[in-house]
């Protein structure tokens, strides 16, 4: 992601950087569970909002 952002001419400002692999890691982690055959989907679950610093990871 850090190369695509690179080739999208997205700022490379360490923060902005870290907000963004940050909100990619928390869509991978509930793509990843909610992809389980077992998964309890939540079909409206809360997103987190975004910003300057370390969101806390989705918890269903």
């Amino acid at each position: 992601m850090s190369l695509a952002a690179d080739d999208a001419g997205l700022p490379d400002d360490p923060e902005f950087r870290a907000a963004l692999v940050g909100y990619v890691e928390w869509g991978t982690r509930l793509a990843l569970q909610n992809s389980q055959p077992d998964a309890d989907v939540v079909e409206h679950a809360p997103v987190p909002r975004w910003g300057w610093g370390v969101a806390p990871p989705y918890q269903p």
